[in-house]
């Protein structure tokens, strides 16, 4: 088996996991160190065009679990010294965390033990850590599987969200967008029952939760990377501007703005669960008592972590010196108010396809989203200095955009 992979190394070799835009970021984030990284995806993604890239195709760690680990086992066997593991997602994060044994000869892990990266991926664990320590949550209801819901004798008022206490997997086989299940009444709730019954899901255990009411700008992320005693040594705070599906989905834009509450809850948790590595952590505020609940705790670099570098605070490179033993130096200012955008489809959605969509409610014109987005901008894919990522998106995406356009007339 071929793999581009350098001769010879002077340091360990980062090695991301996935190659959409938040593998993109940790390649740009060690690229403003002079360090090139291995990319390994299960397609031609955004990152294999970038010049901080040395791109590889892997098996897919999800259906093909055993041969993706071969493969690591192999190319670790290829590589001049060990190289340092970054997954970018939770299917590239749990095969490597389950047979962690097996690759720690190869790789080394800026990452906690598989005990506690569970705790953290399952959110029936989560919480209970997370109420154990007394941080504020949503009321939440779990059940064994959808059979056990009883929608007559629901201790849990609308509007709501359905979601899975694992997510890999679940939401594609159901063929619903984003990562939960907006349910604003009992018939919907019995639809969707009835929808994942009907796909073969019906021994999947499941939350359902009360919906946190208020403007995404709500939803606050601390992105960290705490060491080894799982004390945060370094961060960065920002809320939503839009996420799509709007209503619960993935961020499109966001902006930096410290948080102390944010930061204590955040810490809590951390220190909590033992927790090693870099983490998203997210909380959205309850205006109906003006607290601060958790949502959930990623424990990997997420979409917009590469704002964290242009704040001035490079987690990546600072969890790979930390990982090494090598001295680290932590910025002595914190840039606030700058944007992170995923440009096209945050303007696109604003401007278009959430009202198309039916999410007429989260439009806006022109001048709301200049008004929205005012200040300093970090953008997600577009680069002048690392720009082919860039052009093969804009080109995919107006693609995309056309046919949606045809779609419609």
């Amino acid at each position: 088996m071929k793999y581009t992979i350098p001769d010879s190394l002077n340091r360990p070799i980062p090695i991301i996991l996935g190659g959409h835009v938040n593998g993109l970021g940790l390649l740009r984030s060690f690229g403003s160190k002079g360090i090139k990284s291995i990319c390994l995806d299960t397609k031609k993604s955004l990152s294999f065009y970038s010049k901080y890239s040395y791109a590889n195709f892997c098996p897919d760690p999800v259906s093909e679990e055993d041969e993706f680990i071969d493969y690591l086992m192999q190319m670790g066997e290829s590589l001049p010294q060990k190289g340092v593991l970054f997954a970018t997602n939770d299917i590239w994060l749990i095969p490597i965390s389950k047979h962690r044994n097996r690759l720690k000869k190869f790789y080394h892990y800026p990452m906690s033990e598989w005990d506690v990266i569970e705790q953290c991926w399952n959110k029936k664990k989560l919480y209970e850590v997370a109420q154990d320590a007394g941080l504020p949550l949503p009321k939440t209801i779990f059940l064994n599987n959808i059979l056990d819901l009883n929608e007559n004798n629901l201790d849990l008022s609308f509007p709501c969200i359905l979601k899975p206490e694992e997510t890999i997997g679940f939401m594609e086989k159901l063929g619903s967008r984003g990562r939960t299940i907006p349910i604003d009444n009992l018939e919907q709730l019995i639809h969707w029952k009835k929808e994942i019954k009907k796909k073969g899901l019906d021994t999947v255990p499941l939350i359902i939760q009360e919906r946190i009411e208020g403007p995404i700008t709500n939803l606050y992320t601390i992105t960290s990377y705490s060491n080894k005693n799982a004390d945060i040594v370094a961060y960065s705070i920002g809320h939503k501007i839009r996420q799509s599906p709007p209503d619960a989905g993935t961020i499109l834009s966001g902006r930096l703005k410290h948080n102390p509450e944010i930061y204590e809850l955040g810490t809590k948790l951390i220190k909590s669960l033992g927790y090693y590595g870099i983490a998203n952590t997210e909380f959205k505020k309850d205006d109906r008592d003006n607290t601060y609940k958790l949502i959930e705790i990623n424990p990997r670099p997420g979409m917009w972590n590469y704002s964290a570098l242009i704040s001035g605070i490079n987690l990546p490179y600072i969890a790979y010196q930390d990982l090494l033993g090598e001295p680290f130096e932590l910025p002595s200012t914190y840039e606030e108010g700058l944007v992170w955008l995923m440009f096209l489809e945050d303007f696109f959605n604003s401007l278009l396809f959430f009202k198309r969509n039916g999410y007429t409610e989260y439009a806006i014109n022109l001048t709301e989203w200049f008004k929205t987005t005012q200040g300093k901008k970090v953008f997600a894919i577009e680069s002048w200095t690392d720009p082919l990522p860039g052009v093969v998106h804009a080109v995919k995406y107006f693609g995309k955009f056309l046919n949606h356009i045809l779609k419609f007339k």
